[in-house]
C-alpha cells in the first residue's frame, strides 16, 4: 500500500535541511511583518488578489456529518481532533490515510512554531536546522488547491517543499493559527475585504488566519475539538530555530468518524 503513493512527482530538495523553518515554508518572519504595508497599500489601491470566488462554500465552518472522516491527535500537550475533506484533497487524504494506519505519525514532533502564527508538526527529528531521519516520508504530492478550503485558523494544510513555483504537500503538517498574534492590524477587516472580497475577507476578520497562504498549499483538515492543546502547542516557548523548548510530541494519531468524536 505505501509503495503506490512513494514519489508520485519528481523529488525536489528536503526542506527540513535549511537553517530556518521560517525560510524553507516560504514565508519569512520578515515577510509576516511587511504584511501591515502590503494590507496598506491594498486599502490605497484597491486591488483584489486573483483567484478568490466571488461566492464561496466554507465547508470548514459547518457542522460535519456523523460519516465524516477524522483524525485524531494525541499529543504530549493534549488531544487535538480536526475533520478531514476527502472529496476536496482526494490525493492528499489517500496518501495522509495510509500514512496514520501504518502508524507512521506515532512518535513525531512538532518540530517548530513560529511566532505563535503558524506550527509545523509530523516531523521525525525534532530539530528543524537539521535533516529528517531515515525512515521520515518525503513523498511530495502536487497541491490541491479548493474554493472550498480556506487557511483560516484551525486549518491543517501540508507542505514539503517547492519548486518553479509550485507547491507540494507531504507528511509534515502545518497548523495555521492567526497572524492577529504578531499584530492586530494586520486583519484590518475593511483592508482584508479589499484583498479578498467580502466573504473570504470577512472570514479572516471573524475567525483568524494567515491570509497570504491562500491559494498557496493543500488544506486537508479543519481542527473542531482540542482548542487548548492546539492553543498550547502554538503558544509554546521556542529555542532560536522556532523548535518547542519542550519537546511536543504526537503519542498517538488515529482515523475515526465525527460521529465517534463530536464535542463534550
Amino acid at each position: 500500500m505505501a509503495e503506490e503513493y512513494k514519489n508520485p512527482n519528481k523529488r525536489v530538495p528536503n526542506p527540513l535541511k535549511n537553517k530556518s523553518f521560517a525560510r524553507y515554508l516560504g514565508i519569512s518572519l520578515v515577510a509576516i511583518f511587511v504584511i501591515l504595508i502590503f494590507l496598506f497599500f491594498i486599502w490605497a489601491a484597491g486591488a483584489r488578489q486573483r483567484g478568490i470566488p466571488d461566492e464561496i462554500d466554507f465547508i470548514q465552518l459547518k457542522t460535519p456529518e456523523d460519516s465524516a472522516p477524522v483524525a485524531v491527535f494525541e499529543t504530549s500537550a493534549g488531544t487535538i481532533k480536526a475533520v478531514l475533506f476527502p472529496e476536496e484533497t482526494p490525493e492528499y487524504y489517500a496518501y495522509f490515510k495510509n500514512l496514520v494506519e501504518s502508524g507512521y505519525y506515532d512518535g513525531t514532533y512538532v518540530c517548530a512554531a513560529v511566532d505563535g502564527a503558524y506550527a509545523l508538526g509530523g516531523t521525525k527529528n525534532p530539530n528543524p536546522d537539521e535533516a529528517q531521519t531515515e525512515d521520515s516520508d518525503m513523498t511530495q504530492i502536487k497541491a490541491e488547491i479548493s474554493d472550498n478550503l480556506w487557511p483560516l485558523k484551525g486549518a491543517l494544510c501540508s507542505f514539503i517543499g517547492s519548486k518553479f513555483g509550485k507547491n507540494y504537500a507531504g507528511s509534515s503538517i502545518i497548523f495555521i493559527n492567526d497572524v492577529t498574534v504578531v499584530n492586530a492590524a494586520y486583519m484590518d477587516e475593511s483592508a482584508l475585504k479589499r484583498a479578498y472580497g467580502d466573504q473570504l475577507g470577512g472570514a479572516f476578520s471573524e475567525y483568524g488566519g494567515i491570509p497570504t497562504f491562500s491559494n498557496e498549499y493543500t488544506i486537508f483538515a479543519q481542527v473542531y475539538d482540542g482548542w487548548d492543546a492546539f492553543e498550547a502547542i502554538l503558544g509554546a516557548e521556542v529555542l532560536e530555530s522556532g523548535q518547542p523548548a519542550e519537546d511536543i510530541v504526537f503519542e498517538r494519531v488515529y482515523l475515526s468518524t465525527y460521529g465517534e468524536q463530536k464535542p463534550e
